[in-house]
């Protein structure tokens, strides 16, 4: 999975925008398009030329989903940090649920789909600890795994019960705990909507600018800076950013390789980094624990996920 090719996929799909100046966003291949290009433009590779084009699209939507996920995720930090937001409990449940609130806002399939595939991250980091002997950090400042996983499901299916419904099933979650999740959803809704309306940007106040900075990478890391770069990823979720809020300062959206897979808000330097690492451990992770049946072996396609 290290060699995969994520440029035809994100682009502007990425978050689902058009132009910042208002003007109508060019014509784009539709996102199932995209996702069939890449499919076939994996075929041939040695790591995955035994998948099917379903198979190989599951692959590079998880990888996907997981890394847009931990950069809003970040930008709750940095949004929480600039704008003095105050913060009622832990900083990163709420860096969370504003990554998570993000996505159902834009409301696109794909980005419905990221989150699903969020969550399902988040269910088999739990299961790699289980099996690697990883402890709990009981102590640590962000939830569980499984705690994470179920922040993400609850608020999907507090959104919307119907649609999300099948999601919080097979996640196990109990039907009165879906039942209150939409409550949940509509607090944290209102919450961040009244804390962030006196940041958002008028027409009239000038765009603050985001910096964008990919550096070099290491061999085994070189095909996702590469691809990231291709697809302007960062350029995408700055854009946006500086046209929907009025930052009171310049920062920096960064991706580097940094040893470790790991992303983070720098007060200091102000620079958000998100390492290419993180999208390896994704990969690996994916690779490791969701089954691909053989092509031969069934008439449909479609990924058995790992048992939790």
């Amino acid at each position: 999975m290290r060699n995969l090719t994520l440029g035809a996929l994100i682009g502007v799909l990425l978050l689902g925008c058009g132009a910042a100046s208002g003007q109508p966003a060019p014509a784009v291949p539709s996102f199932q398009t995209r996702i069939e290009d890449l499919a076939r433009s994996l075929q041939n590779n040695p790591r995955l030329k035994n998948l099917t084009e379903r198979q190989r699209i599951d692959r590079v939507e998880f990888v996907i989903g997981n890394t847009l996920f931990v950069l809003l995720h970040e930008l709750g930090h940095v949004i929480i940090d600039e704008m003095k937001l105050p913060v009622l409990g832990r900083q990163e449940d709420t860096a969370d649920t504003f990554a998570a609130l993000r996505l159902l806002t834009i409301g696109t399939s794909f980005t419905q789909r990221v989150l699903g595939e969020a969550s399902t991250g988040w269910f088999l980091s739990d299961r790699r600890d289980q099996q690697t002997g990883e402890k709990p950090l009981y102590f640590g400042e962000h939830n569980l795994n499984q705690q994470r996983a179920y922040q993400i499901v609850c608020l999907m299916v507090g959104s919307d019960a119907d649609k999300f419904k099948s999601l919080a099933d097979a996640s196990k979650m109990p039907k009165p705990r879906q039942e209150t999740c939409k409550e949940d959803y509509a607090r944290a809704s209102s919450s961040w909507d009244m804390v962030l309306k006196p940041h958002r940007r008028t027409a009239n106040q000038p765009e603050t600018k985001i910096n964008v900075v990919y550096r070099d990478a290491e061999d085994r890391l070189a095909g996702f800076a590469k691809s990231f770069q291709a697809v302007r990823m960062l350029e995408t979720v700055a854009q946006r950013s500086s046209a929907e809020y009025a930052w009171p300062g310049p920062f920096t959206l960064e991706m580097k390789s940094c040893g470790r897979p790991e992303a983070a808000w720098d007060d200091k330097s102000r620079t958000l980094r998100i390492c290419y690492d993180l999208a390896f451990d994704f990969a690996e992770l994916y690779r490791a624990y969701v089954y691909d049946a053989p092509v031969q072996a069934t008439a449909d396609p479609r990924r058995k996920r790992a048992k939790k």
